[in-house]
């Protein structure tokens, strides 16, 4: 599956983060990123993500962007 877009990818993201079961207060923990800026993917303001932030996300959710 081809990414288009970066909102493709983001949605990608925020599906696997709710498909994951891992509660916010946790996987912010694990990221180090806060619950406000994940809130912001499950929000769809994604825009104001770094590409750090983005990056944590999908190593901790196991995503490989090489297979999207």
């Amino acid at each position: 599956m081809a990414i288009e877009s970066a909102p493709q990818l983001v949605r990608i993201l925020a599906k696997e983060l709710q498909r994951s079961g891992t509660k916010p207060h946790k996987f912010a923990e694990i990221t180090g990123i806060g619950e406000d800026r994940l809130e912001l993917l499950q929000t769809g303001e994604w825009e104001d993500l770094t590409l750090r932030e983005i990056v944590s996300i999908s190593e901790n959710l196991d995503v490989d962007l090489t297979d999207l």
